[in-house]
């Protein structure tokens, strides 16, 4: 059995190795689809807030979902709705059978259905099962096994907004003169004017809710370094061998001066490394140097890049010892390293492919694997993105398909449809 929780920690469940967990760009939710009989299951979690309206029962919802299915396929009827408490969360579930259009464009038509709702305090779970008809009772010992194993959790959690404001109402007790603007979203402006991001601080507490204040109090501890942190930020020369390059998710639109183009949805940024913080490199940073872009300034930040000592790949390898995946993660900058000009060309050999995946999670983790195995570049994506989805400093979930060395050879791949390019 393998153990999963949700990015969000709503949930957790167990599911059979014969089970493949599906993930798609972008979204939280999985898929767990059958290798016996090509069937899923999709599992989707909702946390509503004081705000909303109260939390549906879960028969409702369960009846919104069938109706929803009969506006297109009537012949369903209208089938009963059981309903049930298990591990103090209560329950509705239903199932159905329809006979599936015999078209061969209708392949993928799934006429069997099992559907479950599950509600705690503020959390749902709905869990809808899908196959063909012809295969309907095949998956079910798994699927009761998967079901069975649920469990919700309904841990309130602050919001980003919420702790935004803690943080900085704490400060304020404890260093009362260290920052006297309110924090604009998960920005804080210090009194000397320095910007304190606390997006990785909020991140990190959604994976351990229960240390915010200690997580806060050691952030806070490390605001007394600042000033002897690095030596005069305003100085190039005194800090151009601290800069280095960092990859960073790009924003919508046109690219600002202190950003750089690299592959589709990332750019290229900088900051300064001091013993304690990294400071980011803006556009009013440049031009305080009296830079007008990035491209001044980072012939020098990859100069650094190279200089750092050499980090070796970790490698994941077969039953026959060929080599499935090379990963550099013991580096807070080793997305930074497909910047390097020999990047394409080193993981090509390692691999012993000419083209490969690429995945980002984090600014600390480039993990390029091969694309020559279905079921292994399913698995090894939706690793990377949950490592996404439960990062604290968080980069892109998107994969990659490298097919040379220069930015125009790589694009975003699709995952869930590499089988049927392989096959």
């Amino acid at each position: 059995m393998v153990e999963y929780s949700d990015p969000e920690k709503t949930y957790s469940l167990e599911y059979p190795e014969g089970w493949l967990p599906l993930t798609h760009e972008g979204l939280t939710n999985i898929s767990l689809a059958s290798l016996t009989t090509g069937g899923y299951l999709e599992v989707e979690a909702y946390h509503f807030s004081d705000t909303q309206a109260p939390l549906p029962a879960p028969e409702r919802t369960l009846a919104a979902l069938i109706e929803y299915e009969r506006r297109t396929h009537p012949d369903i009827g209208s089938p009963p709705i059981r309903h049930g408490f298990r591990n103090a969360a209560a329950s509705a579930y239903s199932q159905f059978t329809r006979t599936e259009t015999a078209v061969p464009k209708h392949a993928t038509d799934f006429g069997h259905a099992r559907a479950w709702v599950f509600c705690r305090g503020s959390v749902q779970v709905r869990c809808v099962y899908r196959c063909r008809s012809e295969d309907a009772t095949t998956d079910d010992g798994d699927l009761d096994v998967i079901i069975n194993s649920l469990v919700l959790n309904d841990t309130p959690r602050v919001s980003a907004e919420g702790f935004a404001h803690y943080y900085f109402s704490l400060l304020k007790r404890s260093r009362p003169h260290v920052s006297t603007r309110p924090p604009d979203g998960l920005t804080l402006t210090l009194s000397d004017g320095q910007t304190i991001l606390l997006e990785h601080l909020y991140n990190h507490y959604l994976q351990e809710p229960e240390r915010m204040d200690e997580l806060i109090e050691k952030h806070i501890n490390l605001l007394d370094y600042c000033g002897d942190d690095v030596p005069d930020l305003t100085n190039y020369r005194m800090i151009r061998r601290q800069i280095y390059p960092k990859i960073v998710r790009a924003p919508n639109g046109d690219l600002p001066p202190h950003r750089l183009p690299h592959w589709p949805g990332l750019a290229v940024g900088a900051i300064v490394q001091g013993s304690v913080f990294t400071y980011g490199v803006g556009s009013e940073r440049l031009r305080a140097w009296g830079f007008s872009s990035l491209e001044t300034v980072i012939e020098d930040a990859l100069n650094n890049l190279y200089r750092l000592p050499s980090v070796p790949p970790r490698g994941l390898h077969d039953n026959d010892g060929h080599t499935r995946a090379v990963s550099y993660v013991d580096h807070p900058l080793s997305a930074s390293f497909t910047l390097f000009d020999d990047f394409y060309q080193t993981t090509a050999q390692n691999l012993g492919a000419e083209e490969f995946l690429v995945g980002m999670p984090d600014p600390g983790c480039v993990s390029c694997f091969s694309d020559d195995d279905p079921r292994f570049i399913v698995q090894h994506a939706a690793v990377l993105r949950w490592e996404y989805h439960r990062g604290i400093e968080r980069l892109t979930d998107t994969i990659y398909l490298v097919s040379g060395a220069t930015p125009q050879d790589v694009r975003p791949y699709d995952v869930l449809h590499c089988c049927p390019r392989k096959v």
